[in-house]
């Protein structure tokens, strides 16, 4: 697999993995690295998906290899980037499109 942020002024990132586990509707487990520009050590992630008061709740944990690997990504600002795809994805799930 192969995603890309941009934030529409130059700037971004992408990465790239595998997918380790499938059990649909319930759980995907992948192995992804981020390129910022040079690829870091693998990561794993896991992503759950259960039924919660008419919705689907999204719970998404990624072990990181190590400290320096997880202060990198916080520094390209991935986090907020990560959560403000998130937030657009559930405004336009909520409006049904």
């Amino acid at each position: 697999m192969r995603y890309e942020w941009s934030d529409g002024e130059g700037g971004g990132f992408c990465l790239t993995g595998e997918f380790i586990e499938l059990d649909p509707p319930r759980r995907i487990v992948h192995v992804e690295r981020m390129h910022m520009p040079d690829p870091t050590p693998d990561n794993r992630v896991e992503t759950t998906f259960h039924a919660d008061e008419g919705g689907t709740l999204m719970v998404m944990r990624m072990n990181l290899p190590d400290q320096a690997t997880r202060a990198a990504m916080l520094e390209s600002g991935m986090e907020h980037g990560m959560e403000a795809s998130y937030v657009r994805l559930e405004q336009t799930l909520s409006r049904g499109g």
